[in-house]
């Protein structure tokens, strides 16, 4: 089989990612050192992510890119994340739309594309809820992470907002992903990063969730009443995936399945 290294920099998609690792390692796909790997499977849009992609396909490298051909909005993940998908040897759709998407792409730059509907890895794990950090007071929860293509006025604005939102309600506020910008955000939060499992606990016992990240059209949508979610800002304003019925199933499994058929 081949070995396939996991290129993933963002923490919020530590969970999904985790049980695909899990399940390459039950296939003998999996390895920990990129330099051995056969093909690299880079996942999302981080600029992270985008440069050690750039550099293994410099070295040839072949690519993999999960979440190929969707949207966000207000950052400079939307270049990071077609540019890897133009390097890509293989891309992997979470919605029709974004297979459509890189159809389009491929064909912009006379590429032949090989894309596959998998589906969305963040919803294969929403079984694991960890409430053991749950308060026992009502509280609305605050993520709010920056547009990085928007200057830091906008970031205070948006924050401003949020505080009008909240008004004298209790809060608990998590730190933001680390993008260009975080600092700024940082002064205001009063809850560390928080392991996947505790977080979800967290967004399915809160008042309001109060965000401009990608989990509200994720998994916020199958733990809470939707009203009560509350989007801030230019962030994620029209997400690619809010617009998926969701009904694909077992995502993990589904990658497994295209990466058996390399070589």
């Amino acid at each position: 089989m081949p070995k396939i290294f996991v290129a993933s920099f963002n923490r919020a998609s530590d969970g999904g990612v985790t049980k695909l690792i899990k399940k390459m390692k039950e296939r003998d796909l999996y390895t920990n050192n990129y330099k051995k790997a056969d093909y690299i499977l880079a996942v999302g849009d981080r600029t992270e992510t985008f440069d050690f992609v750039l550099k293994r396909y410099r070295e040839n490298k072949p690519i993999i890119h999960l979440w190929a051909g969707e949207i966000s909005q207000g950052t400079h993940d939307e270049v990071y994340r077609h540019a890897m998908t133009m390097m890509s040897m293989m891309q992997l759709c979470t919605t029709d739309r974004a297979e459509e998407r890189v159809l389009n792409l491929c064909k912009s730059i006379d590429k032949k594309p090989n894309q596959y509907l998998i589906g969305n890895i963040m919803l294969d794990n929403m079984e694991e809820i960890d409430e053991s950090v749950v308060p026992n007071y009502q509280y609305d929860l605050i993520l709010y992470n920056p547009p990085t293509l928007y200057p830091t006025s906008v970031i205070q604005k948006e924050i401003e907002e949020i505080f009008y939102i909240i008004d004298d309600n209790k809060y608990i506020w998590i730190e933001p992903n680390g993008d260009m910008g975080s600092e700024v955000v940082k002064k205001f939060i009063n809850q560390k990063n928080l392991p996947r499992p505790q977080f979800l606990g967290l967004i399915k016992h809160c008042n309001r969730f109060i965000t401009n990240s990608s989990c509200q059209y994720y998994e916020a949508q199958f733990l809470m009443n939707v009203e009560n979610i509350i989007h801030i800002g230019k962030r994620n304003i029209e997400r690619e995936s809010k617009y998926s019925n969701m009904t694909i199933l077992d995502a993990s499994d589904n990658i497994i399945r295209c990466l058996e058929i390399l070589k």
